[in-house]
């Protein structure tokens, strides 16, 4: 356990690297379905850097977006920097709505497994992506209309003039809304005008919550909200899924978004 702890506290400093200050109180809440290893190793990359980290450990949520307990959430508001390591995401329950709210620095890290903090994506060169994100955002800004299309059969449009967009490379947005980002990123996204969005999405690799698909998962909007959903297995997954949300949340077309990690 030591060696693979060592091997990826290389990585695991990275986030502090980019959103740490030295005075920062430092909370990372972690559930008991999360490898020890990662958040042994954000744990000493932390102490590495001259913070003094607290661990929080809960039992897994039972789906993304739950609650943690009311001691981590007490936790979470009186942080500085809070990295939410769960397994289950907690970046968009109430809990992480309130520490953002607070002004708490947010890093979400949810799913985190060893192998995605030793390679890949983690080890990109986030200075070089931060460049990237900030001219894609300039274009956000003086944009009217978006429309993504590909191969696959994706073709939605809506209106992004003077809409709310975040470029992440790793280091904390802050907003209006947010006061967060995740690790490893890479993306610039925006909130199309509500009621904007209309056409055909394909998801062709992959769906938080499900994992690789075997079959393309198809979504129809209209007028904002996904009126059907079709595919295979993974497809009937996930609209169970939504099904036992709240409609009114989960249908809602809320993000377009374009990945610049490389790795």
């Amino acid at each position: 356990m030591f060696t693979e702890t060592a091997e990826l506290v290389r990585n695991a400093a990275k986030p502090f690297e980019l959103n740490a200050n030295p005075d920062d109180e430092v909370v990372i809440v972690t559930d008991t379905a999360v490898a020890e290893s990662v958040w042994a190793a954000l744990f000493a990359a932390a102490h590495q850097q001259g913070l003094a980290p607290t661990l929080v450990m809960i039992p897994p949520r039972e789906t993304h977006g739950n609650d943690p307990t009311a001691a981590a959430r007490e936790a979470m508001l009186e942080a500085d920097l809070c990295l939410m390591v769960t397994s289950t995401a907690i970046t968009h329950s109430e809990a992480g709505a309130a520490a953002q709210a607070a002004g708490v620095k947010c890093i979400a890290m949810d799913e985190m497994t060893p192998e995605i903090l030793r390679s890949g994506a983690a080890g990109a060169d986030y200075g070089a992506m931060q460049a990237i994100a900030e001219t894609l955002g300039d274009i956000y800004a003086d944009g009217q209309e978006m429309r993504i299309t590909s191969e696959h059969g994706t073709d939605v449009v809506g209106d992004i003039a003077g809409q709310t967009y975040w470029p992440i490379a790793g280091q904390i947005v802050e907003n209006a809304t947010q006061n967060i980002c995740a690790f490893p990123d890479g993306e610039v996204g925006v909130a199309p005008d509500e009621g904007s969005t209309n056409g055909t999405v394909v998801w062709d690799t992959t769906v938080h919550g499900i994992g690789l698909l075997e079959e393309p998962v198809r979504l129809e909007v209209t007028d904002g909200w996904v009126t059907d959903i079709s595919g295979g297995r993974e497809a009937d997954s996930f609209r169970e899924t939504l099904e036992k949300a709240d409609r009114n949340a989960w249908y809602c077309a809320a993000e377009f978004s374009i990945g610049i990690n490389p790795d």
